[in-house]
């Protein structure tokens, strides 16, 4: 297990954030990107995990035929656990790798948002 502060985590994010495909840079137009320390519980519902560290980031979208009002400003969240991709990493390149192995994973299965 490798920790980082939470700034340099955030830094990490960012800059992966900054590096990815022009066609998946489109998608974070509509989420909004947090890093939490570690999941919650109910977070593994619908999941096969046991353990809070185990679940790496959670994508919550809101469909756009759910809401409302046109001109609501109803965004999406995708959550990186910051503790949990530390757990499976040794140095600061695997958080680097694990956060943009996440990022594309979590945006790149998504048809659209």
């Amino acid at each position: 297990m490798f920790t980082l502060s939470d700034r340099k985590f955030q830094s990490i994010v960012d800059m992966a954030m900054a590096k990815m495909p022009d066609e998946l840079k489109s998608c974070l137009k509509e989420i909004d990107v947090v890093v939490s320390d570690i999941a919650e519980k109910s977070d593994l519902l619908g999941t096969d995990l046991q353990n809070e560290i185990d679940l790496l980031s959670l994508l919550e979208r809101i469909p756009k035929s759910n809401t409302y009002q046109p001109d609501s400003v109803l965004r999406g969240q995708l959550t990186i656990f910051k503790m949990a991709i530390e757990n499976i990493c040794v140095d600061e390149e695997e958080v680097t790798s694990a956060i943009s192995i996440t990022l594309l994973e979590e945006l790149g299965y998504q048809p659209s948002l």
